[in-house]
């Protein structure tokens, strides 16, 4: 990564609200239905704050710049890391990928060749990759306006058909909750990149991560919310309940919008790859010579697609879940022990 490249922490909370909030909309293919919202909202807040709990750590010695040294890879124990950052980013970057591809194919009429959709995505991330953070943040930030404008047109155009009778109540089940929260709990490889970039970000008020989950809470509870007043028990059982709204919504003469929700969906996810592949080029830099990075970069996404392609939803989640735990230990430890060899070299 170039020495010279800031963000703020703005973009970055933009990057990791946008790479987050897109996949409540474009779903993968899982089989079995999902809770009723009232069980949904409850999950989603235990994870959320479950989340936030597992990030202290790491954020503490964020704070306290103990990841220092991973800027210049020098100790093994920076290149160990550097090089697990590089994989986990390029293994979400191909799932996320993998999931657009099925889900543009849902949707088209007539789709597109699997190989020529994978192909586009690639260039597109070279392109990216080419013109560096500060081309991708631009492009983050207007497409994460068009996305929560496609989310506010969607609403806007199912008011009519919102009914509070449509809600299911029943009575407070803990357990059930705890179920619930364990399917669907994730620790996305987001997390880890917005550590990564903020080393390079500005200093003042450069990781107000947390917010920004909570913020992505308020989100997922409004969308949970608004899609079982419409769509009742049915909610449960659609395979891309967000796109079902985009579908049934209408305004005035217009009819059919899910194809503009979709291009804006689409976008927000080639962002999301492209700040995932800019992730694996950050923690390649330091390992590699610079003016290999970003075909290195490229040839590892390619790499993790080929694997990624043939994988089911659920295992793809569940790997880059546990590869991020992983990858936030390591990072805790080598923090930790960091933190310590400077304290005894200043004593």
């Amino acid at each position: 990564m170039n020495e010279h490249t800031t963000v703020s922490a703005k973009q970055l909370c933009t990057l990791v609200f946008l790479s987050l909030a897109v996949d409540m909309a474009v779903r993968p293919f899982t089989s079995g239905g999902s809770a009723g919202a009232q069980i949904a909202i409850l999950a989603a807040v235990l994870n959320t704050a479950v989340v936030s709990i597992l990030l202290l750590p790491v954020l503490g010695l964020l704070r306290r710049e103990a990841f220092t040294t991973l800027k210049g890879g020098v100790t093994f124990g920076s290149k160990a890391l550097l090089t697990l950052s590089a994989v986990l980013f390029a293994a979400g970057g191909a799932a996320a990928m993998v999931r657009s591809e099925a889900f543009f194919r849902y949707v088209s009429d007539e789709p597109m060749p699997q190989l020529l959709v994978y192909g586009l995505f690639l260039l597109v991330v070279f392109y990216a990759l080419r013109c560096g953070l500060e081309g991708i943040v631009r492009v983050l930030g207007l497409a994460a306006g068009l996305f929560l404008l496609s989310m506010a047109l969607m609403l806007v155009s199912n008011l009519g058909g919102v009914h509070l009778s449509n809600l299911t109540f029943q009575p407070f089940d803990f357990p059930e909750v705890l179920r619930t929260a364990a399917r669907g709990f994730t620790l996305p490889p987001e997390l880890p990149l917005f550590c990564l970039l903020s080393l390079h970000a500005n200093r003042e008020k450069r990781r107000p991560l947390l917010k920004t989950l909570a913020l992505l809470c308020v989100f997922y509870i409004g969308l949970t919310f608004c899609s079982e007043a419409v769509l009742g028990m049915k909610a449960q059982l659609q395979q891309q309940t967000i796109h079902t709204l985009s579908r049934l919504g209408s305004i005035s003469v217009f009819r059919r919008l899910d194809a503009l929700h979709i291009a804006a969906w689409m976008l927000a996810e080639l962002c999301k790859v492209a700040a995932l592949a800019y992730g694996v080029q950050s923690a390649l830099t330091p390992l590699l010579p610079h003016s290999q990075t970003c075909g290195y970069a490229v040839g590892l996404l390619a790499v993790l697609l080929a694997v990624c392609a043939g994988a089911p939803p659920e295992t793809l989640r569940a790997v880059l879940t546990a590869g991020t735990a992983v990858l936030l230990a390591c990072t805790v430890v080598y923090g930790c022990v960091m933190e310590g060899f400077y304290a005894k070299k200043r004593v």
